[in-house]
């Protein structure tokens, strides 16, 4: 982006590679108008994102349909069993063609004009357009995005020339193969899941909520029962490019958050994030995942989804339900919220990050890898 987009050089001082040295970003980068059409360009519109897991798919015909920022997509299995993606909008006059998940058996017919397609994305039929001079229907094919499946997840990026997500990220996923043992026995849990993306929105920039994520600095005020649970003297993070973990030990079994007994299969907190939004965890308890997702709406509102993944036949307890979604969010919401707010003051512009190296654990190293990589790629 160019000064004069931003403002002069005294409104802003760069970052530093040194988190320690470093300043954090403007409170203008969160309230810009300009910046976030920027970020869905450069950030939302060229990364990978979880739109769906396998589980979904079982079927040729089932599909599921997500949003990207402002780009409405979906991804279907075909009937030659492959798994493909499209921009979710009908090439006669742009009507959206589905709308959340679920199975068609023959023909994708969009409510409009009743034009149709085939799970290829091929048209298949258009009313009254048979006398048509110079109408080829394989000119109106749907727009395909490039679809990656790895370790159940389905993923998409908009961008075609993107890099692979196995050279991406392979060792984040080898990683979380090497922790997550009965991952392949696990299945998406739909009323857990719906859960999250029904009820996940904020009043705050998407920054804010991915930066606070990204800390546990302020675990120990602002999560009381947290860090009940996860012993801050074993917490500690990975930094790795696009990619990075952070982890702790099961503090003890009888705590504010949940009870977990020793003899369950799951004694850790393993947070793996991969930019510039997608949370896959781990916590002590029982066999489950959850991959948590969040995008914005506009400047000041964020939109979270998770896809969480159990046993088949099992679900997780329902006091770590309680705790997580009206207890551990409704604490996340009140944070972040008020962050926004002040991101907009005229008393504030830009912070510092917290660094202790002999506390790495609870210092700012992953809110700072979040701006500094965040800062490249909008060519600050």
């Amino acid at each position: 982006m160019q000064w004069n987009n931003l403002g002069s050089k005294k409104d802003f001082q760069p970052l530093s590679e040194d988190p320690a040295q470093s300043p954090s970003l403007p409170g203008f980068f969160y309230n810009r108008s300009d910046i976030l059409d920027a970020e869905k360009e450069k950030i939302f519109y060229k990364s990978w994102q979880i739109v769906a897991h396998v589980s979904q798919l079982d079927s040729p015909g089932d599909f599921v349909s997500a949003q990207i920022a402002d780009e409405n997509v979906f991804v279907i299995r075909g009937k030659d069993g492959k798994i493909r993606g499209f921009y979710n909008v009908c090439q006669h006059r742009a009507h959206e063609l589905l709308e959340g998940q679920g199975h068609i058996e023959a023909v994708m017919v969009c409510p409009y004009h009743a034009w149709s397609y085939n799970t290829e994305g091929q048209l298949h039929s258009a009313r009254h357009c048979g006398k048509q001079p110079n109408f080829d229907k394989a000119n109106y094919g749907l727009v395909p995005i490039q679809v990656n499946e790895i370790m159940g997840f389905v993923f998409v990026n908009l961008d075609p020339e993107a890099q692979a997500l196995e050279k991406l990220a392979g060792d984040m996923f080898e990683d979380m193969r090497a922790n997550v043992p009965w991952w392949d026995e696990m299945v998406i849990s739909p009323e857990l899941s719906s859960q999250g993306s029904e009820g996940g929105t904020l009043d705050a920039n998407w920054k804010v909520l991915a930066e606070n994520c990204l800390e546990c600095y302020h675990c120990d005020p602002s999560h009381p029962a947290y860090v009940d649970l996860i012993d801050m003297k074993t917490y500690d993070w990975e930094l790795n490019g696009p990619w990075l973990k952070s982890f702790g030990n099961l503090k003890k079994s009888e705590n504010k958050a949940y009870n977990v007994d020793p003899a369950e299969p799951c004694q850790v907190g393993i947070y793996w994030f991969l930019w510039p939004n997608i949370e896959i965890s781990i916590v002590p308890g029982e066999k489950s995942l959850s991959a948590f997702t969040f995008y914005p709406v506009t400047l000041e509102l964020t939109h979270s989804a998770s896809i969480i993944l159990t046993l088949p036949g099992e679900t997780v307890k329902q006091d770590r339900i309680d705790y997580r979604w009206n207890l551990l969010w409704s604490e996340d919401v009140g944070i972040c919220e008020s962050v926004h707010r002040g991101l907009k003051s005229r008393g504030y512009h830009q912070g510092r990050f917290v660094i202790d190296p002999d506390l790495p654990g609870v210092s700012e190293y992953g809110a700072h890898h979040f701006q500094w990589r965040y800062a490249q790629v909008m060519g600050l």
